[in-house]
């Protein structure tokens, strides 16, 4: 049995439904779809058991329902007290006539889904007379595709002929009431016949759903799928429409069912009791059942895989930046103001000490950078070259000429080199509390990358994560309320909430160099009274306390990588690069996601409230549930097992050709030194010989690459004066030396600055 892709049949139910619908697979008794959801939703089903017509068939069904059945219909029908395996009937009916008009590709699919559920018996008809049955169960299997020949009485065919014509919801609720009734109040007189074979047939265009007038046969046309009108009638007494009946033949065929139910034993070889109408239909004998519908709930019961995991779905929010990122203009005005008066009314030392300590920065890694860029240009140019192509240009090269004789290639040749690829750079800063020890040495890190950026003319963006002001309207709520606000996560049933955060637009290509170094000079301050390592010079005044808009807090991680969905092909977009880089500096895990934007119904308010449903959250954790992401825009599907990690993937999956690099600053304290048991955390299946051997890697190299899901390199990085960025000069001592020394002593200078600064290492080499 071939194995149904979930996916596949998502976009086909999408593609029926021409919207943009749901389609989930959980532990569930049976099909359903939630017209307030949108969500189509499914059994589990036993892969071996599953045909792909019946799946075809459940989606094509549902799909219909959700077109063409209305929210309040089953409302409505239970305030006015109707039966619901009645309406359910004659609703499926209406439905999969419209969807095979709408859909003619639906006719053969829907028979062969119903020839494949009553070859498994799932409406309990195996081996029984359908003349049995009751009305309503044989007018179940006749519209569900099943045996053309069943016998309905010429009262009967009535009843028939008024399925086949509802037309609107409120047309099916008057006729399951008035069915009901009639079933009820009828005696097995009534509506009996004798012979199955003889008695009048209803068409088959009531079974391929055509939306002609009709009961009787259909015309060729509708069994192909055509949408003409058919004529075809259950006999002549019904031609002008009316609702008489044949009073004779009812009368007979009752007559002669009597005799038989009174003196003979009809039944056949299952069982099975009474001809068509007889005591298992009327009211003499109790409420008219169904049993067509409890049969088929029971075999449908069958094919689920009840030993499967339960499945929580949810799909990728799309985010309104303009209510996320707060621009690095509106940042500097407010930063600037800020500092400067604290300057004037405190004291101008602190502000003075730090930009003479910016300043000396950007001296010393001039050199650096430029050793950067050299690298950079250098690698570039050698993949260049490495996919030159060479061609003869068509002219003779009259140098060669003379070489006739022995040499066949005498024409000119030309070597043509494709254009260099244009590079842009996102990055992504942790702005959480746990990074105060790091801020400092962090930030003078991705200075140099600026720098660099600048020199090669890459365009970037700095981007700070941050749920911490409320200046700008960042409020986390509680997961219980009805809506998240100030995240730009608009409501929608299925899909993930997020909790209150910002992207702070700290730096950009976009601005000048003195809004840039303003920039650097306040994060500067902020980070000098945090931090552990060199100063810079800025020992000198009294550091200020800082904007409650620029403190540190929590970490929204898992919002930022799913702003960063949107944010990044932006970004590509109005740059027009080729190959984007984007990198992550962070220094521990996410804090969690709220869950998944849902429904609930409020029986007290008699209404759905919106809500949010943290079952997503915690089966993560319990890792009781499969938890399943759709990305809408790339339409791939992810079973989720770490967020981030998996956010990251689905993340590169949305932007071609880019490289997701992480910078783990790992190292805490003073020394900043790699604790094993971060080690263990990040890579749980290492043994204590293997960490010990990687902190000893730390130690030496300040760094530790490893492959982590998600990412295209992830390194781990100590933190402390570890991952301070040095800036040697030469010692006195040099003063007079020989050449060969000072040679020596520059090689060591030149070597150290580089080894040093991993992230800028190992970035060139990265995206050269």
């Amino acid at each position: 049995m071939m194995k149904i892709e979930m996916k596949n049949k998502s976009t086909l139910a999408k593609l029926l439904a021409e919207e943009d619908i749901f389609v989930v697979h959980k532990q569930m008794e049976t099909a359903y779809f939630d017209p307030k959801k949108r969500e189509l939703g499914l059994p589990i089903w036993k892969d071996e058991e599953m045909t792909p017509d019946i799946y075809d068939l459940m989606v094509g069904h549902e799909i219909s329902h959700a077109l063409w059945t209305p929210l309040d219909m089953l409302e409505k029908a239970a305030h006015r007290g109707i039966n619901h395996s009645f309406v359910n009937i004659i609703e499926d009916a209406r439905i999969e006539k419209k969807g095979k008009n709408k859909y003619p590709g639906l006719i053969n699919l829907f028979k062969r889904g119903y020839v494949d559920l009553i070859k498994k018996d799932f409406f309990g008809t195996a081996k029984k007379n359908i003349a049995s049955f009751s009305l309503i169960d044989r007018i179940n299997i006749f519209f569900k595709g099943g045996d053309a020949t069943i016998p309905f009485s010429d009262e009967e065919k009535v009843w028939v002929k008024r399925v086949a014509d509802c037309k609107t919801p409120d047309d099916v609720l008057d006729l399951a009431e008035e069915l009901y009734k009639w079933m009820e109040e009828n005696t097995p007189e009534t509506d009996t016949h004798k012979d199955s074979q003889s008695a009048g047939k209803p068409d088959k265009s009531d079974e391929d759903g055509s939306d002609g007038e009709s009961t009787g046969k259909p015309d060729k046309s509708d069994e192909d799928g055509s949408d003409g009108e058919s004529t075809g009638k259950p006999d002549k007494s019904d031609e002008d429409g009316s609702d008489e009946t044949n009073d004779e033949k009812s009368s007979s065929a009752g007559d002669e069912s009597d005799d038989k139910s009174d003196t003979e034993d009809t039944s056949d070889s299952s069982g099975a009791s009474s001809p068509v109408g007889g005591k298992n239909t009327t009211g003499n004998s109790g409420p008219p059942e169904v049993t067509t519908d409890s049969a088929f709930g029971k075999a449908l019961d069958t094919l689920r895989d009840k030993h499967a995991k339960d499945r929580i779905y949810a799909t990728i929010p799309k985010l309104n930046l303009n209510e996320i990122i707060v621009n690095n203009k509106i940042l500097l005005e407010e930063y600037k103001t800020y500092y400067l008066d604290k300057a004037r009314n405190e004291d101008d030392t602190y502000w003075n000490s730090t930009r003479e300590g910016l300043v000396n920065i950007k001296n010393e890694s001039k050199k650096t950078v430029a050793y950067m860029v050299k690298e950079f240009e250098m690698k570039k140019a050698a993949d260049q070259y490495a996919r030159a192509a060479t061609s003869k240009t068509g002219s003779l090269d009259m140098g060669k000429l003379h070489t006739y004789r022995y040499n066949e290639d005498l024409f000119k040749k030309v070597t043509t080199l494709p254009g260099a690829t244009n590079h842009g750079m996102v990055m992504v800063l942790d702005w959480s509390g746990s990074m105060f020890e790091n801020l400092k040495n962090t930030l003078i890190q991705m200075y140099n990358l600026i720098w660099f950026c600048r020199r090669t003319k890459i365009p970037f963006e700095v981007f700070a994560f941050s749920d911490r002001s409320r200046e700008y309207g960042l409020v986390i709520d509680d997961i219980r309320c009805s809506k998240i606000k100030g995240t730009g996560n608009v409501f929608k049933a299925g899909t993930i909430a997020i909790n209150g955060f910002h992207l702070l637009n700290f730096f950009s290509s976009s601005m000048s160099l003195d809004e840039e170094m303003d920039m650097m000079h306040i994060l500067l301050m902020y980070a000098s009274r945090n931090s552990y390592g060199r100063y810079y010079n800025v020992e000198g005044g009294y550091p200020y306390h800082p904007p409650s808009t620029l403190m540190l807090g929590g970490t929204p991680l898992n919002e930022a990588i799913i702003a960063m969905m949107d944010l990044v092909p932006k970004f590509k977009n109005d740059t027009g690069v080729q190959k984007v880089n984007t990198i992550f500096l962070t220094d521990g895990a996410s804090h969690h996601l709220p869950g998944v934007f849902d429904y609930k119904f409020d029986k007290e308010k008699n209404k759905h409230e919106e809500t949010v449903d943290s079952l997503m959250t915690y089966s993560l954790w319990r890792k009781d549930k499969l938890v399943i992401i759709t990305d809408p825009v790339t339409n791939k599907t992810y079973e989720i097992k770490n967020m981030t990690n998996d956010l990251l993937r689905i993340l590169k999956n949305r932007v071609m050709d880019m490289n997701v690099i992480g910078f783990f600053i790992a190292g805490t304290n003073r020394s900043g030194r790699v604790k094993p048991a971060t080690i263990r955390y990040l890579l749980p299946d290492d043994n204590f010989d293997t960490i010990k051997d990687r902190i000893k890697y730390i130690n030496k190299n300040k760094y530790l690459a490893i492959k982590q899901l998600g990412y295209d390199e992830y390194y781990i990085l100590p933190g402390g004066t570890a991952l301070a960025a040095e800036n040697e000069t030469l010692d006195d001592e040099l003063i007079g030396a020989s050449k060969a020394k000072l040679k020596t002593a520059f090689g060591k200078i030149s070597k150290g600055k580089i080894s040093s600064r991993p992230l800028l290492n190992k970035f060139v080499a990265l995206i050269a």
